[in-house]
C-alpha cells in the first residue's frame, strides 16, 4: 500500500441505520426502469452508514445534472461496491450491508511501523463517486479540507480485528498514529511540515466534486458494475 499519499474518498458520519441494498447491478437497472425511485428493501441489514455534504454541489450539477444521482463508495482496484446511497439537495447516506465481508489482506506496513498486539489484515474503500446512471456519467469525491489544494483527506479501512499502528516509515516521509478498530475506521492523512501522518480521522470535512466527468463509466468500470 502506498505511504506517502493516500487517495482518499471522505466520510463523515457513522452510525447504525436500517434498511438494505440490494446489488448496485440489479438496482440500477430498476432505476434506469423507474427513474429516480430509491429501491431498498429491508430484508437485508445495514450496520452502519456514512453521511456527507457536497460542498461544491454546482460543480457536480453542472457535469451529471442536478437529479437522479447516486453516490458510491468502492474499490475500483478490485471493482468491490461498499455501498451506496442517493444525492439529495447536496447531502447523501451510504449503508454499509451486514453481510458485506470485504477481502482483507495484511496490511503490511512500511518497516519502521509495528502494529500491536499483532498486524491486522486490512481493506480500503478507496473511491466515492457520484454516479448518474441515466447519463452514464461519474465524477470522483474528494473528502478534504480544501477543494484543490487539501492538508487533510479521509478514507475509510476495515480492520479484521482492533490494532494501534504506530512509527515511522523508514526512509519515507511518512509517520502512523492510528487506533483501528474490529470493522470500518475513519482515516485521516493529514499534510504537515516536511511529512505526511495517518492518524484517525478527528473532524467533519466537507466532500469536494472534481470538475471533470468520467463518461461511459459502466463500460469504464465494468468489474464495479458486474461484481458479485
Amino acid at each position: 500500500m502506498p505511504h506517502a499519499q493516500l487517495e482518499q474518498p471522505r466520510f463523515e458520519q457513522l452510525r447504525s441505520i436500517r434498511p438494505g441494498l440490494p446489488s448496485l447491478r440489479r438496482w440500477s437497472s430498476r432505476l434506469l426502469g423507474l427513474g429516480l425511485a430509491l429501491l431498498m428493501p429491508a430484508a437485508q441489514a445495514v450496520t452502519v452508514s456514512l453521511e456527507g455534504q457536497v460542498r461544491n454541489l454546482p460543480v457536480l450539477e453542472r457535469e451529471l445534472g442536478p437529479d437522479g444521482v447516486l453516490v458510491l463508495l468502492t474499490n475500483l482496484t478490485a471493482g468491490h461496491l461498499v455501498g451506496f446511497g442517493r444525492l439529495q439537495e447536496g447531502q447523501f447516506q451510504i449503508g454499509i450491508p451486514e453481510k458485506f465481508r470485504p477481502p482483507v489482506r495484511p496490511a503490511q506496513f512500511c518497516a519502521g511501523v509495528r502494529s500491536l498486539p499483532s498486524e491486522p489484515k486490512i481493506y480500503i474503500a478507496e473511491s466515492l463517486l457520484a454516479y448518474q446512471p441515466d447519463r452514464n456519467a461519474a465524477t470522483l469525491l474528494q473528502q478534504a479540507d480544501h477543494p484543490t489544494d487539501p492538508t487533510r483527506r479521509v478514507q475509510w479501512f476495515y480492520s479484521d480485528r482492533a490494532a494501534t499502528v504506530r512509527g515511522r516509515c523508514s526512509g519515507l516521509n511518512t509517520a502512523y498514529q492510528l487506533s483501528l478498530r474490529a470493522g470500518w475506521t475513519a482515516v485521516m492523512t493529514v499534510s504537515q511540515p516536511g511529512h505526511f501522518l495517518v492518524t484517525n480521522a478527528t473532524s467533519k470535512l466537507p466532500y469536494w466534486a472534481q470538475p471533470t466527468p468520467v463518461r461511459n463509466a459502466r463500460t469504464l468500470f465494468r468489474t464495479l458494475f458486474t461484481h458479485r
